[in-house]
């Protein structure tokens, strides 16, 4: 698996150091060091978890760079 720039470029954006989104998530820091260097793949569940802090979608998060930003909360594109 590839690092997930997505995922960082998300939680930097909002300002957020890992330890802190871990925490927002439930997760461990290292268990989110790992997802964003590719080496773990979330489940679901998990998954569902960051997007909802960071306010994106899975898809965008995780799997296609080219997704839209899609807002989690509204479904709609942000501003």
């Amino acid at each position: 698996m590839q690092k997930l720039d997505q995922l960082i470029d998300a939680r930097l954006e909002l300002g957020l150091t890992q330890e802190q989104l871990a925490i927002k998530a439930g997760l461990s820091r290292a268990m989110l060091s790992n997802i964003e260097r590719g080496y773990t793949l979330p489940s679901l569940r998990v998954a569902h978890r960051i997007a909802l802090v960071l306010n994106y979608s899975i898809e965008y998060l995780f799997f296609n760079k080219n997704a839209h930003k899609m807002n989690v909360k509204t479904k709609q594109k942000p501003a």
